[in-house]
């Protein structure tokens, strides 16, 4: 194994581990701050477009987009925030222990658009990797009850928004100098400075005034950040669909996270569970776990 991928694979679990905590923030916007899933959306890219103006006054880049570049980072931010609202809005009435496992999909959608858009050919044991994260990602679903179709569409338009989103982010590395994390450093804050700017608009609603909602939204803002920060570093070590599938570990985080939480009394954001059902969900995430070796072991 090889220095970058080492790194890769570290950037992968700083992602998964920053994504977990992201989404117990994101449950408690939602349920304490009586705004919507919008609301939320709006003000902690506002957030996050200050952060990506600080950091890219820092990194001072050499590189500046062409025209195409802008578009393709606009279709990219625009792809990811209604994946991001769709997340939002599901997380208002499940756990993120049980729909965080769930985005661990987002994988097979990511490997055949990859196959058909940027010609990144897949072995067959690389194949069977994303199958196994498929399959962990059904058993999931299907701990505690199945989810209500109404929401299951919602975890899916999450998805797809995700994946177009990253394709975008694969395609402007591939044109970036190789040089390892500084590079997704880079493409994150652009990324995040253009998802800035598409929302800026709607901050000028009297509810986004409130003190105590920027409050409740800087640490999801925060966790986010660091947490997309880490994750364009990954796709730059390793490549996307590999670092999506690093990243997939976020379901045995989010489902450890998650009793964690319900235990301590926290049971607004998370709900107790039976021991079954807890074995289950962690059985589902193992599969994930599974994958990413899988995975690593074809590209030796």
């Amino acid at each position: 194994m090889t220095s970058a991928q080492l790194q890769g694979i570290g950037f992968g679990l700083g992602t998964a581990v920053c994504q977990s905590v992201y989404y117990l923030f994101t449950r408690r916007f939602v349920l304490c701050s009586g705004q919507t899933p919008l609301q939320l959306l709006v003000v902690s890219h506002v957030l996050m477009g200050l952060f990506s103006a600080v950091l890219l006054l820092v990194l001072r880049p050499l590189w500046l987009p062409s025209w195409g570049d802008v578009a393709l980072i606009l279709a990219g931010s625009i792809s990811y925030l209604a994946g991001q609202l769709a997340l939002a809005r599901v997380l208002r009435d499940e756990s993120s222990s049980r729909i965080t496992p769930l985005l661990g999909s987002k994988i097979i959608v990511l490997a055949l658009l990859s196959a058909l858009c940027l010609q990144q050919h897949l072995l067959p044991a690389q194949w069977l990797a994303v199958l196994l994260s498929a399959g962990a990602a059904w058993l999931l679903n299907e701990s505690g009850g199945r989810m209500p179709a109404t929401l299951l569409v919602l975890v899916s338009a999450a998805v797809l928004g995700y994946c177009l989103s990253d394709l975008s982010v694969g395609v402007i590395l591939q044109q970036l100098p190789a040089d390892g994390p500084p590079r997704g450093l880079l493409v994150a804050a652009m990324f995040y400075l253009m998802s800035g700017i598409v929302v800026l608009p709607f901050v000028f609603r009297r509810e986004a005034h409130v003190g105590r909602i920027w409050a409740l939204a800087l640490p999801c803002a925060l966790t986010w950040f660091a947490a997309m920060c880490l994750l364009c570093a990954c796709f730059a070590c390793i490549g996307v669909v590999f670092g999506n599938i690093v990243q997939a570990t976020r379901g045995l985080i989010a489902v450890v996270l998650g009793w964690a939480v319900a235990r301590i009394g926290f049971t607004h954001l998370e709900v107790h569970v039976s021991r079954r059902v807890f074995w289950r969900r962690i059985a589902g995430a193992v599969l994930m776990l599974l994958a990413v070796a899988l995975y690593l072991c074809a590209r030796a």
